[in-house]
């Protein structure tokens, strides 16, 4: 019995060893995508950490933990953004052409249909690999790769360029 409670002792510290193994590996990317999309510094980093809150409590039923904690961090982002519901950034005037851009983009992302806009984002924002995407999303990757291409069909009508 005791022999046993030291084997779970020790297999508590490798899982412990190998999450804060990810944790340093991944939580500036994941930290930089919630920046990107957020604008803003705390609410990116309360957003990351949470995720890696919510993937602490899932790690050993985790085959593939980066998929699922972008996955994850996307959704906090959906959220903040619905609690915001229409963000006034500050602008200086020598940012505005850019900005107007930024927000140009962001609407047509928001617009598309949430099976689009998601695949969107792990891929353009989270940097995440097609194959990664399918996993964090339980999506075939040949679906994915075919709603990438259909989202830059919509984006590139709603921006104005070619698809």
């Amino acid at each position: 019995m005791l022999e046993e409670a030291v084997i779970t002792l020790g297999d508590a510290h490798a899982r412990d060893a190998a999450f804060a193994e990810f944790f340093g590996v991944e939580y500036p990317r994941v930290a930089g995508y919630c920046f990107r999309l957020l604008r803003d510094e705390e609410a990116a980093h309360e957003a990351a950490q949470e995720a890696f809150t919510r993937l602490y409590c899932r790690w050993v039923r985790t085959d593939d933990p980066r998929p699922y904690v972008f996955r994850i961090a996307t959704n906090l982002v959906y959220r903040e953004w619905r609690r915001r519901s229409r963000p006034q950034p500050e602008v200086d005037a020598a940012d505005a052409p850019d900005l107007v851009n930024e927000l140009a983009v962001r609407a047509a992302v928001a617009a598309l249909p949430r099976r689009l806009r998601e695949v969107v984002v792990l891929f353009y924002f989270a940097e995440l690999r097609v194959g990664e995407i399918a996993v964090a999303l339980d999506r075939p990757e040949g679906t994915v790769k075919a709603q990438l291409s259909e989202a830059r069909g919509l984006l590139a009508q709603r921006l104005g360029g070619t698809a």
